[in-house]
């Protein structure tokens, strides 16, 4: 198992940036204003996307940069890839 980062960018966000390709069942340290949290992935998960830190009902706000960038669609688990086939967004779709 290897063991990755990624970065909380905002306290308010309840997802994190991943700084590394991951991969299924890596731990991923988290890097928040305050701590470091440690997660197990539970999806692949390429440089630069979303993974959960919180577990996720249908239609809860995804929260990045502090603001809402969506809802999510599924219930998704912490550790979870984080991306369009789980979010829905209304910007954009008028």
């Amino acid at each position: 198992m290897n063991s990755s980062k990624a970065v909380q960018v905002d306290s308010r966000d309840n997802v994190a940036v991943v700084l590394s390709d991951i991969k299924v069942g890596d731990k991923v340290n988290v890097v928040t204003e305050t701590e470091v949290i440690e997660i197990i992935a539970k999806s692949d998960i390429t440089f630069g996307h979303k993974i959960a830190l919180v577990a996720f009902q249908p239609q809860k706000p995804i929260i990045k940069y502090g603001e809402e960038i969506g809802k999510s669609l599924d219930a998704i688990a912490v550790g979870e890839w984080v991306h369009l086939h789980n979010v829905y967004c209304e910007r954009g779709r008028q």
